[in-house]
C-alpha cells in the first residue's frame, strides 16, 4: 500500500514540475538567465522528480539545448565563428574581443585549444597582429 501511495505522490509531482517547466519555457516568454537561481524550488523538486534538470525539461517535450542560454562550445563552434569574425574584417586581438563582450569565445577557444593563438592558427588564419618589439617600433 506504501508504494502505491508513494507511486502516486511521485506522479503528481512530476505533473507539477513539468506543468510549471512548461510555463517558463513557453514560446512568448523569456528564458531565465540562471533557472537554479531565479526558481531554486523548481529546480529541486525537478532534479528529485526526474533526477537531473535535464531529464526534467526533455520530459516535458523541450529541446534541452535550445533551453539553455548558456550554449556548449565545441572545437567546431569556435573555429566556426573565429573563421566568421576575421571573414567579416573583424579584429582577432582577445584583448578587443573581450570588450566587445565575446569573452565566452576567448575563453571556450583557451579551452579547447590550449591558448588564443592556437585556435586562431587552428583556422589557418595569421596570427601576426601580437605586439611589435620594442626595437621594430623604432624603425617605424
Amino acid at each position: 500500500m506504501k508504494v502505491v501511495y508513494f507511486f502516486c505522490m511521485m506522479t503528481k509531482r512530476a505533473d507539477r514540475v513539468k506543468k510549471e517547466i512548461k510555463t517558463i519555457f513557453r514560446p512568448d516568454a523569456e528564458k531565465p538567465a540562471n533557472i537554479a537561481k531565479s526558481h531554486s524550488s523548481l529546480y529541486v523538486k525537478a532534479c528529485k522528480a526526474f533526477g537531473s534538470w535535464r531529464n526534467a525539461v526533455e520530459a516535458c517535450g523541450l529541446d534541452y539545448e535550445s533551453s539553455r542560454n548558456n550554449r556548449k562550445w565545441t572545437r567546431d563552434r569556435i573555429l566556426r565563428e573565429i573563421n566568421r569574425i576575421g571573414a567579416n574584417g573583424g579584429c582577432l586581438r582577445p584583448s578587443v574581443l573581450r570588450k566587445n563582450d565575446m569573452t565566452k569565445l576567448v575563453s571556450a577557444a583557451e579551452y579547447h585549444f590550449g591558448s588564443w593563438r592556437r585556435a586562431v592558427e587552428s583556422c589557418g588564419l595569421d596570427y601576426s597582429f601580437g605586439r611589435r618589439k620594442k626595437s621594430m617600433r623604432l624603425s617605424a
